[in-house]
């Protein structure tokens, strides 16, 4: 049985790396008393298929994850075994099952749209369009990997608005549009550099992935 897990990861895990929410995962399903399937060979790895990579220190309104179980069983079950068992940071949106030949989710995502929170309530919005708009006209936004490769981050990016003039716990002013493919993987964070913010001004939020 494959079974596909939309959730939220929120704020408490916003630092934990996709390895160790894979780890999470098959942790709470133990404890759930869910058997999850078993790759086979030498180091057997239990079937768990995150989506598409969410980067460390952001949050996510939707994440989702493939897992196998060795045994069918209710969604019903499912909804009323899994949740006491996850750890504050995740909560599930939606559980159904998924024919066993679907393709992974990281091949099937192509686009993905963020929100983005400021820190500091006194920020400029005005200031922040003006930015925005200096950056959309450049041909070219040069940014540099981790292994020193330098790309063009503009065509990554599709929209880039500010679509609120109040700023709260609950609001996220600035929005994007990047594109999210496996070879082409346009980052919210990037995009918060090039604008010319530092990393502890702002937190960002993937509201969803097409």
């Amino acid at each position: 049985m494959r079974i596909r897990i939309g959730y939220k990861k929120e704020v408490p895990l916003r630092f934990t790396s996709a390895l160790d929410i894979q780890k999470i995962w098959e942790r709470s399903f133990r404890r759930s008393e869910l058997k999850i399937s078993y790759s086979q060979g030498f180091h057997p790895q239990p079937k768990i298929q995150l989506g598409l990579p969410l980067p460390l220190g952001f949050i996510s309104d939707d994440e989702q994850v493939d897992i196998w179980l060795e045994e069918e069983v209710s969604i019903q079950e499912l909804t009323s075994m899994i949740p006491p068992n996850l750890p504050d940071g995740i909560s599930i949106t939606s559980i159904n099952t998924i024919e066993q030949d679907q393709n992974p989710l990281v091949t099937t995502i192509s686009v993905s749209e963020y929100g983005v929170k400021f820190w500091d309530t006194e920020f400029d919005l005005k200031s922040l369009q003006s930015c925005i708009e200096n950056l959309l006209v450049q041909e070219e936004i040069i940014r540099t990997k981790r292994n020193n490769k330098q790309y063009n981050l503009r065509p990554l990016i599709s929209d880039l608005n500010v679509r609120s003039n109040q700023v709260n716990d609950e609001v996220f002013p600035l929005q994007m549009t990047l594109v999210s493919k496996q070879n082409q993987m346009g980052r919210a964070d990037e995009v918060m550099f090039a604008l010319g913010y530092e990393l502890n001004q702002f937190l960002i939020k993937r509201v969803k992935s097409y």
